[in-house]
């Protein structure tokens, strides 16, 4: 505040009190703090929304992946029904060829047995000689023209053959490719499942929250890095590496008195089990990782398939999310 002087002589006017000075330094601290509030809601608006279009963007792009390969899937078995149609027709083009080579062999045996008669009884051996010696050796056109068809037909064949082979071949390489594009549309499928958060617990919360649903059995678990295994529901887990900076470990599990070893699983990534007796597979999913420490569940179907057809049964409860096997307050889980 600027304070105004008076000349020598002159009375002073009214000063300001402390008071409306307090006033004023009030105001001035509160419309800073309005200022600093709305550049902090202006921050957060916008991160929300960059975050909102990454993850439209990602969403798009996982659906144009799946519509490409859906597509290549298609294709891939159009080319398959031409292959499939291109070989019946050469089959039965050699199945004729087949027919025609066996007209051409009777119609050559039919001239030669014009050309050369059997005998009715047997002559006396010089008649014969002589009777041959007065048939002079004839070149029929006819057995000439017969040969030149079965020699036609006998490389029609042989082609028939090589293109039934090449097609067999094409056909063996589209089924592979097909059965490759099929497992990657699967495995972007399970992808898009994961990215797009479908049933992956990232925490305790979202774990209570699907074992409610009562659609399968849920085993939290804490483990340490070691190579001793843990019991977790139906399999047995170990920890072999934790690394913190780029969110994997490595894991080793007993799955039907099988070991299974996965390297890098990723944070939130979904591993899929299949051990017998089950009609739908089993689920591991790691949602935290520490020093030395990884920390998920397993989960599982509420029947299998035998108890199915036996009827419900009593299955556990959820109190079957297990707690981890930790001493730490902040990590212990209660049953539910």
């Amino acid at each position: 505040m600027i304070e105004e002087r008076t000349p020598p002589g002159e009375s002073r006017g009214p000063t300001l009190t402390p008071e409306y000075s307090q006033v004023e330094e009030f105001r001035e601290s509160s419309s800073t703090g309005l200022k600093i509030a709305i550049v902090v809601f202006v921050l957060i608006a916008g991160i929300a929304a960059g975050y909102g279009w990454l993850q439209h963007d990602a969403t798009q792009q996982l659906v144009s992946e799946r519509a490409d390969l859906r597509a290549s899937l298609a294709q891939a078995k159009a080319q398959e029904d031409a292959l499939t149609a291109r070989v019946n027709a050469l089959s039965a083009a050699q199945a004729q060829a087949q027919a025609q080579e066996e007209a051409a062999r009777a119609q050559a045996e039919t001239v030669k047995n014009e050309q050369f008669p059997p005998q009715a009884s047997a002559a006396p051996r010089r008649t014969i000689h002589h009777a041959a010696a007065r048939r002079a050796p004839v070149d029929d056109p006819r057995w000439k023209q017969v040969q030149q068809q079965l020699g036609d037909q006998q490389k029609e064949l042989a082609d028939s053959q090589k293109l039934i082979a090449d097609s067999q071949k094409q056909i063996t390489d589209t089924q592979a490719n097909l059965d490759k594009a099929k497992s990657e549309l699967e495995g972007n499928l399970d992808s898009t499942r994961t990215q797009l958060g479908g049933d992956i617990a990232r925490n305790h919360g979202e774990l209570v929250a699907l074992e409610k649903k009562g659609e399968r059995t849920y085993y939290e678990f804490s483990y340490e890095k070691s190579k001793t295994y843990h019991h977790t529901g139906p399999i047995s887990i170990a920890v072999r590496k934790a690394d913190t900076k780029h969110e994997y470990c490595d894991l080793v599990m007993m799955v039907d008195d099988k070991e299974i070893t996965r390297k890098h699983v990723n944070l939130y990534e979904s591993i899929t089990l299949h051990p017998q007796g089950y009609t739908q597979p089993l689920e591991l999913v790691i949602n935290r990782i520490d020093v030395d420490t990884v920390h998920g569940y397993v989960s599982e179907p509420k029947y299998r398939s035998t108890e199915q057809a036996a009827g419900p049964v009593s299955q556990p409860t959820s109190a079957s999310v297990n707690p981890p096997a930790s001493s730490d307050s902040e990590v212990k889980l209660e049953h539910r």
